[in-house]
Formats: C-alpha cells, sequence, structure tokens
C-alpha cells in the first residue's frame, strides 16, 4: 500500500466523504477522515495499490493532494501575541525542510510536514522555542490520521526505544487481529 494525504479547507460533509471513500474502495484502498471545526480543517489518509489511484481521487474536489502521510497539527499558543512569530518560524525562510505549510487561522496555526523529512521533536521544538519568548504555553491538536509506520516511528523516537516494532503497538495488532488470520498486517 501507498499512503497520501488529502487536505481540505473547511469540514468535509458526508456526501464528499462517502464520495471519497468509494473512490479508495473501487480502487482497492480506503480512506481515513480526521476533521477539526476550530481550526476549521479536513484531512483524509489514502492507502491504496497504485499511486495513480491517489492523483484520481485528490481531482476530485479540489483538495490539495500531498504524496506522501503528513502530519498536520493545530498548534494554539496560550499568548495570541505568539501567533506572527510562530508563523514565521515555521513558514519563513528558516523553517525545517519537511514543513510542506504554515497557515494561521483564528487562534492558532497549522503546520503539515513530511515526517520522513522532519521529524516532530524538530517542529514541536520550534513552536515550543517560539513560545517561551512569550512565556506562555500551548494546546496541540493532530489534524491528519496517520499511517501505522509512522505512528511507530513517532512512538520509538519519543520513548527513545527504536527496538520497537509492530508487534509491540497494541493499536497495530488489533488492527492485524481485525483483518484476520493471513494478513500481512
Amino acid at each position: 500500500m501507498i499512503y497520501r494525504t488529502l487536505s481540505v479547507e473547511g469540514i468535509v460533509d458526508d456526501a464528499r466523504r462517502a464520495t471519497t471513500e468509494d473512490l479508495a474502495r473501487s480502487r482497492g484502498g480506503t480512506a481515513i477522515w480526521r476533521s477539526s471545526r476550530a481550526a476549521g480543517r479536513s484531512y483524509a489518509l489514502l492507502a491504496l495499490p497504485r499511486a495513480e489511484d491517489a492523483a484520481q481521487i485528490g481531482a476530485a474536489g479540489g483538495a490539495t493532494l500531498y504524496e506522501m502521510p503528513v502530519i498536520a497539527l493545530a498548534v494554539y499558543p496560550a499568548v495570541p501575541e505568539a501567533l506572527p512569530g510562530l508563523l514565521e518560524a515555521l513558514r519563513g525562510a528558516g523553517a525545517p525542510a519537511g514543513v510542506l505549510s504554515c497557515r494561521g487561522f483564528d487562534g492558532g496555526v497549522i503546520v503539515e510536514w513530511d515526517p520522513t523529512r522532519t521529524g516532530a521533536e524538530v517542529v514541536l521544538g520550534i513552536v515550543d522555542v517560539e513560545l517561551r519568548r512569550w512565556g506562555g504555553g500551548r494546546r496541540a491538536e493532530l489534524l491528519s490520521p496517520l499511517p501505522p509506520e509512522v505512528t511507530l516511528e513517532i512512538a520509538a523516537r519519543g520513548l527513545g526505544a527504536p527496538q520497537i516494532g509492530p508487534e509491540r503497538i497494541l493499536e497495530m495488532l488489533l488492527a492485524a487481529a481485525a483483518e484476520g488470520p493471513g494478513s500481512d498486517a
């Protein structure tokens, strides 16, 4: 399976969700959605057997199609004055190479990045350094669904335990059990 991320402005309605899910299913894949009313954005993780299928699905509806799984995070700073600095740090000239997009919204910023190019610890470290200038904290919301491999990598890095494999992640074991015996999951 290959993974792609759709990024959509606003909250996707049931009809749009169903259309995307039907298109993915007809090509032997899946689409998993996550939406945030507060951030005003929706994301779909597409899991498909072929890359060309993702382009056809992404073209239906004007979404931004990323050619990889993307981490999208809404950051809500406790001090609103920190927003311009956050935007500059995450989309300006010195932004990490993996940042694909950073946009403001009422009360926060959404940053989308390629986790194979930039680790979560780098993005969150930049956010926290910028917020320290204002003496404030943050609340963060994961906006995009993630493939199991990305979740595994984040857990292993965050815990400092590179030996963690799929056989040690409860969610991955449950998904494999749901697929039944003989699956590759």
